[in-house]
């Protein structure tokens, strides 16, 4: 059994496909984002496909700025949260449960009355990994097709009971990657005691025509 992993076996496996790639990672945009990669299907020549893993991801990048209207110390937390969507052209393939949840915040902390505090570059990634059915993504000839993601995001503060402004920037981006396990469809090869055998026809068939 073997794994398409490397971009350079895809690429033999899959010639004249719209995208030959067996991953995609979108750079990040303020969101809210709409993104789109392709992944290549398998191609049934090279052999029986057995198994499939897909896997979803997300990264979100957060700065915020707070500023306390309150007469006294806050405690609080500030969060910023990016909700994942996925969707695909493949047909049969459900993503909508496999969305992602990214969540990049201060912890708590104390804000002085008057204050002004920026906070970031913050940070969330995540991933969920899928095992769909196989034959969803054996073609003969191969092809590729699209994952989407579209993002929905909020920011939060807990505590300072509402005492304090928010300026906030949030970016995200999303990616897919897919392994194929396959079994290799085989061709025969004639053993070695065979080709001598006919090495051997071919040798007598020719010193009968010398003799002629």
């Amino acid at each position: 059994m073997k794994k398409l992993l490397a971009a350079a076996v895809l690429a033999a496996m899959s010639v004249g496909s719209a995208n030959a790639a067996l991953s995609f990672n979108n750079a990040e945009q303020t969101t809210e984002i709409s993104q789109t990669g392709f992944l290549d299907l398998f191609d049934a020549n090279l052999g029986t496909l057995t198994g499939v893993t897909l896997t979803l991801s997300g990264r979100e990048t957060t700065s915020f700025t707070l500023s306390s209207t309150a007469a006294q110390s806050q405690n609080l937390k500030a969060d910023s949260t990016v909700n994942l969507f996925f969707a695909t052209s493949l047909a049969g393939l459900d993503l909508a449960p496999a969305n992602l949840i990214l969540t990049a915040g201060t912890g708590f902390v104390t804000l002085a009355s008057g204050a002004t505090n920026s906070y970031g570059p913050l940070t969330a990634s995540d991933s969920t990994v899928l095992t769909p059915l196989t034959s969803l993504f054996s073609v003969a000839g191969g092809g590729s097709f699209s994952i989407t993601c579209e993002s929905l995001s909020g920011f939060s503060v807990l505590g300072a009971g509402g005492n304090i402004q928010s300026t906030q920037n949030t970016t995200a981006g999303c990616g897919a990657s897919i392994v194929y396990d396959y079994t290799p469809t085989t061709t025969n090869v004639p053993e070695p005691a065979s080709m001598a055998l006919v090495g051997l026809g071919m040798m007598g068939l020719a010193a009968i025509r010398r003799r002629k």
